[in-house]
């Protein structure tokens, strides 16, 4: 009895304990002097942010009754809710070696621990593999792709043919993730597919899979997010699951393999059977990112230095295949996102339709199309304002604190989260006024703004890497579009035009429009 007794009183003193100590955590922001909206004890902000049906509109509520800085707390973490220019720009920018780490749920931290991605590397692994992945973004490397996405739009303009001469209302955002898909299939991995017309494609079907999963409905994230000390445990948990799923898989047909593993597995496939080529070096040698990259790749282990005169211009071929898998995902969804909302702004937005085919009209369609869409003002100005308006992935825009530091007069801590609130930023009025920030105006544009007024990309060394490729492949869609077709309002148009978010990614349900042949 007395053994019980005792280990009943050593529970309890640790259950006082716990409790008290996730009390006092409680306390962060409000010694700091910085407002936090209401919150409930152990779940924190968590409970509501789950609850609600779109994260980026909760932020947007709460930016407005607590000011531009403010905390929230994942479960009794931390969280810096900022839209405040100038200390999004030190922390992205002036103080990014404070802040150099993506915030990510524990799952996504453990699958690309030992092989990550540009999306999760932290310190000098992401350095070297920035570093030696650019140079494949260069306009000159773009150019040399421009032909596969034109073959690529040449498939969207005959399906949009065929809805045009039956006169039909067309739901146009599936057809651009299906044309995303197939200009990152040709021009990142050299693979001829056509899922534009291949309904049943699997890798269509797989990065769909991918993409939707929202991790902050996995119940061991939300756990971690209110018990974090239990993320070794969850970890645990977790990577048994996945073997357990996978081993399943290869016996029992019913069980599907995890869509991510199922195209890591399938690039790795692509990998070795380019480097197994005998032609590598030959005139069939194909010019493409997964070349560029395997140009640069090894089998050997690679030692990280923090010195840059000493860092490896290498990446492992490990690395190689899971950063194709991030172009994959990310690059095929915000695409099509963007055209989707682009695509929807044109249809009730007649007079700026008009003055974009104005200016593509003033062009020779015959010269070379990767120049001529970046030299269109209006063109570059309409997405930009688009992107302002509707950024496709501001979730993404997060840093984690490495290391104690002072921002704009406020004491960060290491461990601390900085999450930007891009929607509060890109309809800021101080920011992008003197115009109603509410109307859709590409002129507001051509008036310089603060460096961190505008974030569809992130800002700062850690920006999208893809950047270039993506308003690449958005404008020369996009023109050769409006030069054959204008773009009408259905009448389901607003009705079905509904936003909802993933982990990453906010986008449309669908959008429904008329194209009517130009004259």
């Amino acid at each position: 009895m007395f053994v019980l007794a005792t280990l009943l009183i050593c529970l309890i003193t640790l259950i006082i304990v716990y409790l008290w100590t996730i009390k006092s955590r409680y306390s962060y922001f409000e010694q700091r002097g910085i407002p936090c909206p209401p919150f409930r004890f152990f779940f924190g902000h968590s409970k509501t942010i789950w609850s609600t049906p779109r994260k980026t509109d909760q932020l947007q509520k709460w930016t407005r009754q607590f000011g531009s800085i403010y905390g929230l707390y994942k479960g009794s973490r931390p969280v810096y809710i900022v839209s405040d220019a100038d200390f999004l720009q030190e922390v992205f920018t002036k103080q990014f070696s404070s802040f150099h780490s993506r915030h990510l749920p524990f799952v996504l931290r453990q699958v690309s621990k030992n092989k990550p991605s540009l999306f999760g590397a932290i310190g000098t692994i992401w350095h070297r593999q920035r570093q030696v992945i650019n140079p494949a973004f260069t306009s000159a490397k773009l150019k040399l792709m421009t032909p596969m996405v034109h073959d690529c739009v040449d498939s969207l303009l005959k399906k949009l043919a065929e809805y045009c001469e039956k006169g039909e209302q067309l739901e146009i955002y599936m057809l651009y993730k299906r044309l995303t898909m197939d200009v990152i299939c040709h021009s990142v991995f050299g693979v001829n597919t056509d899922i534009q017309n291949d309904i049943d494609n699997e890798y269509f079907k797989k990065a769909e899979e991918t993409v939707a999963y929202d991790f902050d409905k996995n119940p061991l994230v939300r756990l971690s997010q209110l018990m974090p000390w239990l993320i070794p445990l969850l970890t645990y948990v977790m990577t048994r699951q996945i073997l357990l799923q996978r081993f399943a898989n290869k016996f029992i047909r019913s069980i599907e393999e995890i869509p991510r593993f199922w195209l890591i597995e399938r690039l790795k496939y692509l990998i070795d059977v380019r480097t197994s080529s005998s032609d590598k070096e030959g005139k069939n040698r194909r010019v493409d990112l997964l070349q560029l990259m395997l140009d640069v790749a090894t089998r050997n282990e690679i030692m990280d230095h923090t010195d840059v005169a000493v860092m490896s211009k290498f990446l492992h071929y490990d690395e190689v295949s899971h950063n194709m898998l991030t172009f994959m995902v990310a690059g095929y969804e915000t695409t099509a996102t963007t055209l989707g909302y682009s695509t929807y702004i044109l249809a009730k937005e007649p007079l700026v339709q008009k003055k974009l085919q104005d200016e593509l009209d003033n062009y020779d369609e015959n010269k070379n199309e990767y120049d001529q869409v970046h030299s269109m003002i209006y063109l570059d100005w309409f997405i930009r304002e688009v992107l302002r308006m509707f950024p496709a992935a501001p979730q993404v825009t997060t840093r984690e604190c490495n290391r104690t530091t002072v921002v704009c007069g406020h004491t960060i801590d290491e461990g601390s989260v900085i999450q930007a609130d891009v929607l509060s930023v890109h309809y800021n009025p101080d920011l992008w006024g003197p115009e109603d920030p509410n109307i859709f105006l590409p002129e507001r544009h051509s008036t310089p703004r603060h460096p961190a007024a505008y974030l569809p990309f992130g800002i700062g060394p850690r920006n999208c890497i893809g950047k270039r490729f993506a308003l690449m492949e958005t404008k020369l869609c996009l023109a050769r579009l409006l030069r054959q077709y204008s773009i009408y309002p259905s009448d389901q148009m607003e009705e079905k035009f509904e936003l909802e978010d993933t982990s990453f990614i906010l986008h449309p349900k669908s959008v429904y429009v008329k194209i009517v042949k130009r004259s």
